[in-house]
């Protein structure tokens, strides 16, 4: 089973592993973060607004997925979506995105939008 939570500074360091380089942050983050990416900044995210996510297993509480929430007023945009590498292909995603509808909606978002980086067809 699985399950959702607050990012912790642990899901960082394992989310910072997803990101084998520039490019793929690019993707990720657009020019929002700096590489080499590092948990500090991806944690610095809560300070500028935004509220991380996992995806977790419930057995070993392992973080599979990330996503993060901003809200304006009752508008809030996902962002930083990724799936751990090792799970890609498994339905993770659409498992995440699920989760994130739901958070959303309890955190009192009347509409939810996605920002995606031009070329970013994964």
């Amino acid at each position: 089973m699985f399950r959702l939570r607050r990012r912790t500074a642990t899901d960082c360091e394992a989310v910072v592993s997803w990101i084998p380089d520039k490019d793929a942050l690019y993707l990720f983050t657009g020019p929002r973060l700096r590489w080499p990416l590092d948990a500090a900044q991806l944690s610095a995210m809560e300070d500028a607004g935004y509220s991380g996510w996992a995806l977790v297993e419930d057995e070993s509480n392992k973080p599979l997925g990330h996503f993060d929430l901003a809200f304006d007023g009752e508008v809030a945009r996902i962002g930083r979506v990724c799936i751990d590498p090792t799970r890609r292909g498994q339905g993770l995603a659409h498992l995440l995105v699920g989760f994130a509808v739901d958070q959303a909606r309890s955190l009192g978002a009347s509409e939810l939008r996605l920002n995606v980086i031009v070329d970013n067809d994964a």
